[in-house]
């Protein structure tokens, strides 16, 4: 009885380190510098094996609001470049699973938005947003994993990464 008792001591031990070490070991990557829009190029680890170039950008665009007039609004995304428009591939199509959640914040009014998106396939971003003139930090936080999680902006802590750039977009006239 010893030695059963003995050998799944030791199974659970080497499962917990296991996880610990997936813990541990997940991927997440910050930026630490402010960069100008539109875009800027990162290499990444891709959850399926190897890496891939994800291009993470921010535009400025005039659109219109409630009252008829053109605000300042951003759109921001985060694009896989290695895995090209419209073509078919299965586990593309299907996987990764991708998140990213877009923080914004008009330096000039204190005005702030945070939205979190979810999809699959090549590319994730939320689209144009009412930010009222002035200048804006914008911040992208972008993950991709290789199984589905239920809670928007969250990963697996296996087959992921997490990555975050930040912009600062200047006032537009609209």
């Amino acid at each position: 009885m010893t030695t059963v008792r003995r050998s799944a001591a030791l199974a659970c031990m080497a499962t917990l380190l296991a996880g610990g070490a997936a813990v541990a070991t997940a991927p997440a990557a910050v930026a630490q510098v402010w960069r100008e829009s539109p875009a800027w190029d990162v290499r990444l680890p891709y959850p399926l094996g190897g890496e891939h170039t994800i291009r993470f950008g921010v535009l400025s665009s005039c659109l219109r609001g409630g009252d008829d007039a053109f605000h300042q609004s951003i759109a921001a995304n985060a694009r896989d470049l290695d895995q090209p428009i419209g073509s078919f591939d299965f586990s593309a199509a299907m996987f990764p699973f991708n998140s990213a959640t877009v923080s914004w914040h008009n330096i000039d009014t204190d005005a702030r938005g945070t939205q979190t998106v979810q999809s699959t396939g090549p590319e994730v971003g939320v689209g144009a947003t009412h930010t009222g003139r002035g200048w804006v930090a914008v911040t992208i936080t972008a993950s991709k994993s290789a199984l589905p999680t239920f809670a928007p902006g969250s990963v697996v802590p296996f087959a992921s990464f997490t990555h975050t750039e930040r912009f600062i977009v200047p006032p537009r006239d609209c």
